[in-house]
């Protein structure tokens, strides 16, 4: 039987629950959307921002990419995300900053957070507890707070979906209340779909998994909604499957990347390529993709062509993310690996701690 239909075999692999926490990923944004709504914001409404800025790193720094990538072309102010120690200059007073930290102890967050305070900016963080809780707390700045207990990259819909709503709440940006509803029911179809119980030849996550087995994957979508979203499968090979993988964006690729598949047949042909696609794709991007693919279609064991559903840009997003979420969790179990720990990271902090 194969891994992925084997139930015993699955916990025995899976220690933390990792794909049982992607299975109930449209529960956790239920809950988020609780969360907000019980959340004071009277400190920050009605205030008019010159910028916002989301801070964060890993898991908890996707949240500023996928809010950015949602609002940009519907926001009149800038919006920053900052993945690093420094504040950029230009965020000062004025502008709102979201520093987002699961564990709330992220060193980088919390030196650019402490950084916005000196500078003025007002604050909105969003965290399990740690150290930011506390410097929100003694600065009397609003907290999201959020469930402890998971990996940061499992907990998106706590660390995305609240500081998402807040800006609805607060004005900043305009959510059409369809759009949430649409997303939230396309992810809880696609939750029926992509679990365990669902067998392979049945089940798109696993088959996805499957095509991968022992490839390098490659990821590409489209600039913004989609590269983002391409930016997180990446992430979530690393982590969940311990796989390397790289990831791009139409159209900048085809400016660089397209002319680095002239060689290294040998070893690109045990790369495989996923490509997210739209309905609705412009007629050049549209060009651009089909061309990319029939040339660099025999460098690589195979391209995956993965359809984006949904209407709203939010249910694509989520319903897109979901599917390489639980994917590359899949890929984790195949290879008999505990999708949950990551030692490299850890061997990593204590190191870091040492500096302390």
């Amino acid at each position: 039987m194969n891994i992925l239909d084997d139930p015993g075999k699955i916990k025995e692999i899976d220690k933390e629950g990792m794909l049982e926490v992607e299975e109930n990923f449209y529960l956790q944004l239920l809950e988020a959307k609780k969360i907000v709504q019980k959340t004071d914001l009277e400190n920050i409404k009605g205030k008019k921002f010159s910028g916002v800025a989301f801070l964060g790193m890993g898991g908890s720094g996707f949240a500023g990419d996928i809010i950015k990538a949602l609002i940009k072309d519907d926001i009149d102010i800038p919006v920053e995300v900052v993945k690093g120690y420094n504040l950029p200059s230009f965020v000062k007073s004025g502008w709102l900053v979201v520093p987002v930290s699961y564990s709330g102890n992220t060193e980088e967050t919390i030196s650019a957070a402490s950084q916005a305070l000196d500078r003025g900016c007002e604050i909105l963080t969003v965290c399990s507890g740690g150290k930011l809780e506390s410097i929100a707390r003694s600065n009397n700045k609003t907290i999201i707070k959020i469930p402890s207990g998971l990996q940061p990259r499992g907990a998106i819909g706590y660390l995305f979906f609240p500081p998402y709503l807040a800006l609805d709440h607060l004005d900043i940006i305009n959510i059409p209340s369809g759009d949430i509803e649409e997303a939230l029911d396309l992810v809880k179809e696609k939750a029926s779909l992509y679990n365990r119980d669902v067998v392979s030849d049945k089940n798109f996550a696993k088959k996805i998994a499957l095509k991968i087995s022992d490839n390098l994957p490659i990821v590409y979508g489209t600039e913004g909604l989609l590269s983002a979203v391409a930016y997180r499968l990446k992430c979530e090979f690393n982590e969940n499957s311990k796989t390397p993988c790289w990831w791009n964006e139409f159209p900048e690729l085809n400016h660089n990347e397209t002319v680095g598949w002239e060689r290294l047949k040998g070893t690109t042909r045990k790369f495989i390529l996923l490509v997210f696609r739209e309905k609705n794709e412009g007629i050049r991007i549209k060009t651009r993709i089909d061309v990319t693919l029939n040339l660099i279609r025999e460098n690589v064991s195979e391209v995956i062509e993965i359809p984006v559903e949904g209407k709203s840009k939010l249910a694509k997003a989520l319903s897109t993310m979901y599917l390489g979420d639980i994917a590359s969790v899949y890929l984790a179990l195949l290879a008999g690996i505990d999708p949950s720990p990551v030692e490299k990271i850890q061997s990593l902090k204590a190191e870091l701690s040492k500096l302390n």
